[in-house]
């Protein structure tokens, strides 16, 4: 958020509570209603100021497209065993995979990082799929590109296109 944004939000909010403290201590009838509009629109400016920061950051963040590399897993499987000590791509993570994919379980892209993983859960974007579910690429190591998503507390990753890669890195 800019900085003029954050002062300007800083000074409309100031003023609404000034208008608001005025408001309190006004005598007559019309000295209160005067203040009672200043702080409507006080008000209204404070959120138009909240709205406007936040449409530009959505922007922002709308439709940029990102690569990832990682390994397709069961977004409920996976949570089972800590992965850092037991990898995913067991026997039994493959049958559980296949099992939660009929019960209608998304699939999803676990990305190392620094903190540990982080999961995307796949989503069709511009790559046409003849299948709903990506149990074609279970337990592979993939370069998926698309758009990132957030809602409700969850990453998706609306996949353009996605290739394995091989697990050595060549």
């Amino acid at each position: 958020m800019p900085i003029r944004t954050k002062f300007f939000e800083a000074e409309a909010t100031a003023t609404l509570v000034a208008n608001a403290l005025h408001l309190i201590t006004s005598n007559t009838k019309r000295e209160r209603m005067m203040t009672m509009r200043k702080v409507g629109v006080g008000f209204m400016l404070c959120l138009a100021a909240v709205l406007a920061a936040a449409g530009i950051r959505a922007q922002n963040n709308a439709g940029s497209s990102v690569t990832l590399e990682g390994q397709v897993v069961c977004s409920l499987c996976w949570f089972e065993a800590d992965r850092k000590v037991k990898p995913y791509g067991n026997e039994g993570d493959l049958k559980c995979a296949v099992d939660c994919a009929e019960k209608g379980k998304s699939q999803a892209l676990a990305v190392a990082g620094d903190s540990g993983f982080t999961l995307y859960l796949l989503e069709p974007g511009k790559l046409t799929r003849d299948r709903k579910d990506w149990l074609d690429y279970i337990a592979k190591r993939v370069k998926a590109t698309g758009t990132v998503r957030e809602a409700e507390g969850k990453r998706y990753l609306q996949v353009d296109s996605i290739e394995v890669v091989s697990s050595d890195g060549k």
